[in-house]
């Protein structure tokens, strides 16, 4: 970004060491009225600044807690813009004046920060402050975070911590068999990231990951923080199996998902005569995607990574049967529940030739797939997880744990309150054994 203005040298070094005391007093300061809101029971926390689709949503989870909770970012992406605080336009504006502003501007919001958040929750590849290499977040904020007596937990979304030796040990399938340019997209190096989420464990309460995310955050508290928003969501009316198989894909990057193993056993059944439509959409908002989800048969999320994507779970909730590779069921939750056709490169063809002989089962594959979603991963069923992960590490006040413990209960009642659908397995359900068996 050019810089069109720029500022007096002593003024921009007034704003410099203005930054960093602001910064300093915000500590003491924030430690304060964190001891007193959460001894009050009035909690509030802050999610940033990846603009992660779910990250609002997060939020929300929080929120049915008893948090006064927002998401914020810096910028935002195609997929979506609905944050709690976007901060782009000042950003960029600030940074049109004089770019050297970049680290005082980032220094004042995380002095505000301090004084009006008590709990932090961030992804790997930055917090506040810009990141000190390409990924991680700075030493200097986790620092400020704990010296300012608050509870931070760091997550992962995937490029962020995706090391490539460690994945490509997880088997033959992986995200990064088919990667056509490593370092490109994620952070690759081992050593590089070992180190990153070394010296972040250490100033952190808890490192938090899901799926295969695990792998490359050591000692971290596995909990599935995707969640969806079933009031936005409706579950789609069930197909009518006349016509052709109709099959969605909406890949962010093909080759992390094997979208050419669909594609060519795709065409493989076409040849035979099969009547098969495919739709495959990117780099679009996510209102679309969710549309052509709507009218499709089957949708279909990834093969070769070893864990589902949010995709897959927004598929779920709109009714549909989904294929996805799951390494092993540890990675999902209530996995005897979860309706996920799990395939391999290997299995593509012979589970579209089953879903194209047996259209009358994806209706209760579908249905079971909506009320998974609904007992699991449900804005509320995520703020429980959240609760119970407060519980294990925040070491809360009284007032606050009552509140958190409050609501947990609430959520066991709405969750036992959802039936399952009978009669809804197939020949592909995730199993202890990793094996495609009913």
């Amino acid at each position: 970004m050019g810089t069109t203005v720029k500022l007096p040298d002593s003024l921009f070094r007034f704003l410099d060491r203005l930054s960093v005391r602001a910064l300093n007093w915000s500590k003491q300061a924030g430690r304060g009225m964190t001891e007193r809101r959460l001894a009050r029971g009035r909690p509030r926390s802050l999610w940033g600044v990846t603009p992660i689709l779910t990250l609002p949503l997060k939020a929300r989870a929080d929120a049915t807690l008893g948090f006064r909770s927002q998401s914020i970012v810096y910028t935002t992406y195609v997929i979506t813009s609905g944050f709690d605080i976007n901060l782009k336009a000042l950003v960029g504006a600030v940074y049109r004046v004089d770019a050297r502003l970049w680290q005082p501007l980032h220094r004042f919001i995380l002095a505000w920060a301090l004084l009006r958040y008590d709990v932090f929750h961030t992804y790997a590849d930055r917090g506040l402050l810009p990141p000190p290499e390409r990924f991680g977040v700075d030493p200097s904020e986790l620092d400020a975070w704990r010296d300012a007596g608050k509870r931070v937990y760091v997550y992962a979304y995937g490029a962020d911590v995706r090391t490539r030796n460690k994945t490509l040990a997880l088997g033959k399938w992986n995200f990064c068999v088919d990667c056509p340019e490593p370092v490109k997209f994620c952070i690759c190096d081992d050593e590089t990231g070992s180190r990153i989420m070394a010296q972040t464990a250490s100033r952190v309460t808890a490192l938090v990951s899901l799926g295969d995310m695990l792998t490359y955050m050591p000692g971290a508290k596995h909990v599935a923080y995707w969640p969806i928003d079933l009031a936005k969501i409706v579950q789609s009316p069930a197909t009518t199996g006349d016509g052709p198989l109709r099959i969605a894909h909406a890949p962010n990057h093909m080759h992390f998902k094997g979208s050419h193993y669909l594609e060519e056993a795709v065409e493989r059944l076409r040849a035979e005569g099969h009547a098969i439509e495919y739709v495959k959409v990117q780099g679009v908002p996510n209102t679309q995607v969710l549309e052509l989800f709507g009218k499709a048969d089957v949708v279909a999320d990834q093969f070769i990574g070893g864990a589902y994507g949010y995709t897959a779970l927004e598929a779920l909730a709109l009714g549909k049967p989904v294929l996805t590779y799951v390494r092993s069921p540890d990675l999902v939750l209530a996995s005897d529940e979860c309706p996920f056709l799990n395939v391999t490169p290997e299995r593509i063809e012979d589970s579209l030739r089953w879903l194209l002989a047996n259209r009358e089962k994806l209706a209760s594959i579908g249905q079971q797939g909506r009320r998974y979603v609904e007992r699991w991963h449900s804005i509320e069923a995520v703020g429980d997880r959240l609760g119970s992960l407060y519980e294990e590490t925040a070491d809360f006040p009284e007032a606050t744990r009552a509140r958190v413990s409050d609501a947990r209960a609430k959520e066991c009642s709405r969750r036992d309150a959802i039936a399952q659908i009978g009669d809804w397995r197939h020949p592909w359900v995730v199993t202890s054994k990793n094996e495609f068996s009913l």
